[in-house]
């Protein structure tokens, strides 16, 4: 899947497929900078009708989108052609070391580096990479690799319904850029965590992706476990973990047990994210100095406090809706906004990012 040297310019809007709604946005960039929101809106879906990341009940995604359009869009959509993303945890993403070669080279070694450390047969890999870094010592890439089932399912779902795709990439791609875009401290190499609702994703940003990891447990698993542990329902748990979370309060000591575990194994596996890219790069390069989290679990109060009593690093949330101008659109409440942030970053996708 190597990139061609041609691409078409065009409005275009982003597309997010989660675990259970589906997001659309559509921006435009500002002359002198910023950007503008041309439509957004969010319509939920039965989860059950993606199974292993493949749409497999395409009619009840269309229906959630035609409900999306109809009943819950702000502002509108004015174009067919769309950016969507898959889920990061059906893709395969690693940073990979090669000697130097020229670029027409680069697409066959890039195969069989990826035929040692993905457990899946090129031959049903979409296998796409970016140049980090080249020097007469080598060449650093970023090798991203999709299941084609998952791709060919997304696309042809886009396609039936009169839309064309003209991109497909990881949720956690999409966050990133639009943390490149829209935060002043991007020169800095981060962690990024995505709390989503069913898995939290977690990946080293330095300039690009440079490895990704996720960890099957998500939000909903922090409110049932609350639920469970204080004996109230899931919306009550919900309720509590949004308003106190690990805050000082008189059911801490209890939320704090139990969630602690998960939040354990998140500090771990983030440890172990930051050794590996340690150990993969220049000893001269800059190191990790901050965590950025995003998706609706950041918003839980006391969270980032605890990653960053944990991690030794400073914790933020992405924030990037300062440089979003709503004009006359009433902006997504607080509470929401975390669950627009993938989809504002696959709307600022580039036309010299798209290669047909």
């Amino acid at each position: 899947m190597g990139k061609l040297s041609f691409y078409r310019d065009g409005p275009l809007f982003g597309l997010d497929i989660g675990y259970s709604h589906i997001k659309v946005m559509q921006l435009e960039a500002v002359r002198g900078g910023g950007l503008r929101a041309l439509g957004y809106g969010v319509s939920a879906y039965p989860p059950e009708s993606i199974v292993n990341g493949v749409i497999t009940n395409p009619s009840a995604l269309t229906k959630s989108l035609n409900e999306l359009v109809n009943k819950h869009l702000a502002g509108g959509i004015t174009t067919s052609r769309v950016a969507c993303t898959i889920p990061t945890s059906r893709t395969f993403s690693r940073l990979v070391k090669l000697p130097p070669l020229e670029d027409d080279k680069l697409a066959e070694a890039v195969r069989l580096e990826a035929e040692q450390y993905i457990p899946v047969r090129p031959e049903n890999l979409y296998i796409d990479f970016e140049i980090a870094h080249r020097s007469s010592e080598g060449v650093e890439l970023l090798v991203v690799a999709a299941p084609r089932n998952i791709v060919d399912s997304y696309v042809k779902f886009l396609e039936s319904i009169k839309l064309e795709p003209v991109a497909v990439e990881p949720t956690m791609n999409a966050s990133s850029r639009l943390l490149n875009a829209t935060e002043p401290s991007r020169g800095q190499p981060s962690i990024l965590i995505d709390f989503g609702s069913a898995t939290t994703d977690l990946a080293v940003f330095d300039r690009t992706i440079f490895v990704n990891s996720t960890i099957p447990v998500g939000s909903d698993n922090i409110t049932a476990m609350i639920a469970k542990y204080l004996g109230v329902s899931l919306e009550k748990a919900y309720e509590i973990k949004n308003k106190h979370g690990l805050e000082p309060g008189e059911n801490q000591a209890t939320i704090k047990s139990a969630i602690t575990p998960m939040l354990d194994n998140l500090v771990r596996e983030v440890r172990k994210v930051t050794r590996y890219y340690d150990e993969r790069t220049a000893h001269n390069q800059p190191k990790i100095t901050q965590v950025i989290t995003l998706g609706g679990g950041a918003m839980m109060p006391g969270l980032s406090k605890y990653l960053w009593d944990e991690l030794h690093m400073p914790v933020h949330m992405l924030d990037p809706w300062s440089k979003i101008n709503f004009d006359n659109l009433l902006p997504p409440p607080v509470i929401e906004r975390p669950m627009y942030l993938t989809v504002a970053g696959e709307a600022i996708l580039k036309p010299e990012e798209i290669f047909v």
